[in-house]
């Protein structure tokens, strides 16, 4: 999980530590097996595994081609089951011969499904289908050296489809593919399916035969690693933050340290007026409580690999806070500094995505520091 590498869409690039502080599962029991009889198909000619390099750098994609029939060409995983709870459904997909791919989830082909067609040159969604009540789905891509991972998000499913389309449009029959002869040579690559709970995708679990669940994961710098200071502190962090819009108060927490009564906690949270606002709280039980909440707006649109840079400010008469170079508003209300000196600081303490850099300092850097610091 050190030295994580992202894409940027020309070239990857070391974001630092890995962070996922949820506990995921992957459902899909055969994830990259499609040659396993747990992936159904139809009019499909071949699936060949390690046909081309996956984006893990190894030879072990996919290659699904369709047959020369005319019609719809696809696998797809029955779950057997559907549920009222919010799933991601994600595979990645690029081109062997076919320039489009269609991803699908549904209950039913031809009259209960939601559809993505995306072209494999650009990760454009060329096509999106809803069929009777998919209306609560939605649909990331991202780009993933040459390939595009494709996530489907919205209440669970029992069908999770992917497949071959020879263009850019979609069809309104069966989970949105579009009737065509394969030439029996071309196709695409297909590589880690994941089916799981949450609103994004976490990062590919990969499973053989049965699920396999990542544990949560924490990261913690211990008390006697940090320059603890009872007059004034200072913090910055940055990184990329892969979140929803849930309407809540913790929808992230950067940062936390805490013991009993005392506590300094950095966090992002979302309503349905005002999305990605942030807050730089301290509560010191000994200086009567009080706390600074610092935010003019919102900085942050929910997505995968969202920027962030943060940098912070503490002390007995204040608390300030800063989000890629621009500055808050101070509070100086405050009454004392929160006595953490034996409290381990715990890092992506409600995160999913990469930590960059982690800095802090036994001094106040003021507000010119930590603009400078959060750019």
């Amino acid at each position: 999980r050190v030295g994580h590498h992202v894409y940027n869409g020309s070239a990857w690039v070391n974001e630092g530590v890995h962070h996922e502080s949820e506990a995921r599962t992957n459902l899909a029991t055969h994830s990259n097996g499609f040659t396993d009889s747990s992936w159904n198909r139809t009019q499909i000619s071949t699936i060949t595994a390690n046909a081309g390099l996956s984006p893990d750098g190894t030879l072990n994609a996919n290659k699904v081609v369709p047959d020369t029939n005319l019609g719809v060409h696809y696998t797809y995983k029955d779950l057997g089951l559907t549920s009222t709870n919010v799933y991601s459904f994600s595979v990645y997909v690029a081109s062997a011969g076919y320039g489009f791919a269609t991803v699908s989830v549904g209950t039913n082909g031809s009259t209960d499904y939601y559809a993505v067609v995306v072209d494999l040159s650009n990760g454009t969604k060329t096509a999106t289908y809803s069929a009777v009540g998919q209306a609560d789905k939605s649909c990331t891509v991202e780009a993933v050296g040459s390939f595009y991972r494709v996530t489907i998000s919205g209440q669970g499913e029992r069908y999770y489809v992917v497949g071959v389309s020879n263009t850019g449009t979609y069809s309104s029959g069966v989970y949105g593919f579009n009737n065509f002869n394969g030439d029996g040579t071309s196709g695409i690559l297909v590589y880690g399916a994941q089916i799981e709970a949450g609103e994004l995708a976490s990062s590919y679990i990969p499973t053989s035969g049965s699920t396999v669940t990542r544990a949560a994961e924490t990261l913690t710098v211990p008390a006697a690693n940090l320059p603890y200071s009872s007059t004034n502190v200072s913090t910055q962090m940055n990184g990329k933050i892969t979140y929803a819009d849930n309407n809540s108060f913790n929808e992230a927490v950067f940062l936390m340290q805490f013991v009993t009564g005392n506590y300094l906690k950095y966090g992002l949270y979302t309503n349905s007026s005002n999305t990605g606002k942030l807050y730089f709280t301290q509560y010191a039980q000994q200086g009567g409580g009080s706390k600074g909440i610092n935010t003019s707006g919102s900085y942050f649109t929910p997505g995968i690999n969202v920027p962030f840079n943060l940098s912070a400010r503490h002390g007995s008469t204040f608390v300030n806070g800063a989000e890629g170079g621009s500055v808050m508003s101070a509070n100086t209300s405050m009454t004392a500094l929160p006595n953490l000196s034996s409290a381990d600081l715990l890092l992506g303490h409600t995160f999913m995505g990469t930590i960059g850099k982690f800095r802090m300092w036994d001094e106040d850097i003021g507000d010119t520091g930590i603009a400078i610091a959060s750019s």
